[in-house]
Parts: C-alpha cells; structure tokens; sequence
C-alpha cells in the first residue's frame, strides 16, 4: 500500500469516529433535555397539585420556590386562555 492511501484510510477512519463521538453527545444533550422538561413537570405538580386534589407541600416552602417557576405560571397561563382552541392544542403538543 501507498502511503498516500494509508493517510486516507486514518483520515476517513478519524471522521468515522469523529461523526460517532457526535452522534453521541447528540443523543445524551437530547435525553438530558427530556429528562430536564420532566423534573420541570414534577416540580409543577409538587407546587400545583393541590389543584388537582395532591397534598400540597408547606406554604412557606410553596412561597420560597415560587420565583422558580415563573415559566411555569406563564405557560400555564397561555394554557388556560388556549383551553377551548383545538389547534393551539396541537401546537402546544408539538411545543410549537
């Protein structure tokens, strides 16, 4: 073998592994997302499930988290006023 073609196997064998370490870190940034919109919504219910008939933990511990979902707040806000419209339903499903 040339050592021309050597040179390109390594460079296209780098790639390869390149392209798969990527890949990968895509897949976990992904499934680390997932898992963080998750505890969002856990968080939500433990501070809101009182709503829905859940214990509700202390007041004042409700009060002291209470800046920390301000986003929740807010969509659920977008979500009350979107109750009775089937397309922002879908849209919302599809984190539109």
């Amino acid at each position: 073998m040339s050592k021309l073609n050597v040179r390109t196997i390594l460079k296209d064998l780098q790639n390869f592994f390149e392209g798969l370490a990527e890949g990968f870190r895509g897949r976990s940034v992904e499934f680390i997302r997932i898992e963080e919109r998750e505890l969002e919504n856990v968080f939500a219910l433990l501070l809101f499930g009182s709503y829905i008939g859940l214990p509700s933990p202390p007041a004042f511990l409700s009060l002291e988290l209470l800046p920390h979902v301000a986003k929740e707040l807010y969509v659920l806000g977008i979500s009350a006023e979107r109750a009775d419209d089937p397309l922002s339903q879908i849209a919302e499903f599809f984190e539109l």
